[in-house]
């Protein structure tokens, strides 16, 4: 008896996900659906006006580092006004040694604080992401939603390759759920400027 239940309970184990996604002939009411996480980044209102904005300051910042080489360029000249070996030559070149460790300094701290924004950003993005997922879900009775990607391989990519060999949906017919997830997202968002044609993500590949 217990093997027999056993054996019953492997079957069960083995042949649920492909009853369920066999059930799953629409997107609302299904078990199973998949969701276009790069394609949900892509399009995220709220999370591109983000990286914009973290973007800018380190555009903002090159124009700092420009101005610092200036700086360096304009110290290292007074070396010709002076012989090697002198007081005054040792001073400028202490001064550029000290400048240099400066704004290496600053250039290390600056670049901490971007990656931190920029992870800050994304983890609270993907929190969103999962709260309005696990909303959706739940109000159309889906148990399971799995990562997926509809962007096409590159053969003449490597990385790209690789990438779709290791995507967890293979293929799906119809449970694809991204663009009502996407447009919960955005809901009350308006764009900043005008945004490029966005292209529906493709429901099987």
């Amino acid at each position: 008896m217990r093997t027999t239940i056993c054996f019953a309970t492997v079957v069960a184990i083995l042949f649920f996900p492909a009853f369920a996604a066999s059930q799953a002939s629409a997107q609302t009411g299904t078990n199973v659906a998949v969701l276009d996480v790069p394609y949900i980044f892509k399009n995220f209102v709220r999370f591109k006006q983000s990286i914009d904005d973290i973007k800018k300051d380190i555009d903002d910042y090159k124009n700092v580092v420009n101005d610092q080489q200036r700086q360096l360029r304009e110290e290292a000249a007074k070396l010709e006004l002076y012989k090697p070996g002198t007081k005054e030559y040792k001073d400028v070149e202490e001064s550029i040694a000290r400048m240099k460790m400066t704004f290496s300094l600053d250039s290390a701290k600056r670049q901490k604080d971007f990656m931190e924004r920029e992870a800050q950003v994304y983890f609270t993005a993907y929190r969103e992401l999962e709260r309005v997922v696990a909303t959706f879900a739940q109000r159309n009775r889906i148990g399971l939603v799995l990562r997926y990607s509809a962007e096409e391989m590159d053969p003449s990519q490597r990385d790209s390759i690789m990438q779709g060999i290791n995507r967890i949906v293979v293929y799906q017919d119809r449970l694809n759920i991204t663009e009502m997830i996407l447009e919960e997202l955005n809901r009350g968002t308006p764009p900043r400027q005008a945004t490029n044609p966005v292209i529906p993500p493709r429901t099987q590949y």
